[in-house]
């Protein structure tokens, strides 16, 4: 199944922010991050990519943007979109990103776009350096006009690297399916959730209930499901295992205003009878 996907992403939590494209095919990336970066030069900011020397020119960022249809030559000759070298963006550190972005809005951009391949930037760093400095890229984002698109394969990103990821970008999943937000300290989800990226739930919930904001802020997990127009069996026991220690802890979980088809699969799977866990009806 496909959700409906609008220009500003699924069910429209859209496309700025620190976000994580977590891609499955060279098709979905190259769909999405022209999407991303149309956006951008749409809202008169600019956009600037981390990429290896050695990348071939066939598949250069701005080639394959271009197949998108995005007139790269244009954007290019206007500095509106640059293409850096990893080393000159990643060993940089924040500062250096602080910079450049300052730089930007005092030529009269309106924002900034950042966006690498974290295998491109593993080549260059340590995964610790390279995780600090997304910790601080989301800091920015929250502060500044800035998007950071964090480019990740779903082949390659598993596990423990899956968990990492999903933790550094709760709010800004971008999955096929699954798109992930926050709002009022809780997790808004989005989209279709089976199989497929029952596993990203999992992940997703088990940071959302391990975070220091919500053990500090509320013993209540609010999980916003009006835009979750699917919901597999799978999906349900994420949706319990995810949040099991958080709820053994005392935790609380709200499971607010599902679609009626999607409410009738949680009470069906048994949700609303776990302990510490209420489905809220839509009004």
């Amino acid at each position: 199944m496909t959700p409906v996907t609008f220009d500003d992403g699924v069910a429209g939590l859209g496309w700025d922010g620190h976000l994580l494209l977590l891609h499955g095919s060279e098709l979905e990336w190259r769909s999405r991050l022209a999407m991303w970066v149309r956006r951008g030069l749409e809202r008169d900011e600019k956009v600037i990519f981390a990429q290896a020397e050695t990348v071939a020119p066939h598949r250069s960022v701005l080639a394959l943007l271009a197949k998108q249809g995005v007139d790269v030559q244009a954007a290019t000759a206007e500095g509106r979109l640059l293409v850096l070298p990893l080393a000159a963006v990643y060993h940089t550190g924040l500062g250096g990103q602080e910079e450049r972005v300052e730089r930007a809005l005092s030529e009269g951009y309106r924002g900034v776009r950042l966006s690498g391949e974290a295998s491109a930037a593993l080549t260059v760093v340590p995964e610790h350096v390279y995780a600090s400095l997304e910790r601080s890229m989301d800091r920015l984002c929250r502060t500044h006009p800035v998007s950071t698109l964090c480019q990740y394969d779903r082949t390659t990103t598993a596990g423990a690297r899956l968990d990492q990821a999903t933790a550094r970008h709760i709010g800004g999943i971008r999955e096929s399916q699954l798109h992930t937000a926050e709002a009022d300290g809780g997790l808004i989800l989005a989209g279709e959730i089976d199989w497929f990226n029952e596993l990203v739930l999992l992940s997703v919930l088990h940071a959302a209930t391990s975070t220091a904001a919500i053990n500090a802020v509320s013993e209540t997990l609010r999980v916003d499901l009006r835009r979750v127009t699917f919901l597999s069996v799978g999906g349900c026991r994420a949706l319990a295992v995810g949040t099991q220690q958080f709820r053994d802890r005392g935790g609380r979980v709200q499971l607010r205003a599902p679609q009626l088809v999607v409410e009738r699969i949680l009470r069906l799977y048994g949700l609303d009878a776990l302990l510490h866990v209420e489905v809220v009806s839509q009004p």
